[in-house]
């Protein structure tokens, strides 16, 4: 009786093996690169650590999964003001037949606030160091 039990056991095994799905690739030893413990350890160290991040709100948006991958206050509502400066500069580099053409800042400019250059009503200045200016760090 226990060898007849030990034959369908082994029967039994066989069938569950055939029915695995086995891959294998042909990779040359010399292809094969080998990672230390300690590079290991750093990369499992850096993944426990949250990324330095000198803003006050960042994400990172997979829009494959559409799921967030990181985020710092990004579900905080905020002004857009950095989104609008960097679009100005965008549409100004895109339309701009030459950005070392000097243009006289008028009344109005002169008078918007927020800016770190201090321009006057009548000061010329090229379209290329207004847009330096423009990138500069908004006042806070």
């Amino acid at each position: 009786m226990k060898k007849i039990l030990k034959i369908v056991l082994i029967i039994i095994m066989l069938n569950c093996i055939s029915m695995l799905n086995i891959y294998a690739d042909d990779i040359d030893d010399d292809e094969i690169e080998v990672i230390t413990e300690e590079e290991i350890n750093e990369v499992s160290n850096n993944l426990k650590n949250e990324p330095v991040i000198n803003s006050r709100k960042c994400v990172i948006y997979d829009r494959t999964t559409q799921m967030v991958i990181y985020g710092k206050n990004e579900t905080t509502k905020s002004a857009m003001a950095s989104t609008t400066k960097i679009m100005t500069c965008i549409v100004v580099l895109e339309n701009a037949a030459d950005l070392n053409k000097i243009v006289e800042i008028n009344a109005k400019a002169a008078g918007t606030g927020g800016s770190r250059l201090k321009l006057k009503k009548g000061d010329k200045i090229t379209i290329n160091d207004l847009l330096y200016g423009l990138m500069l760090r908004s006042r806070q």
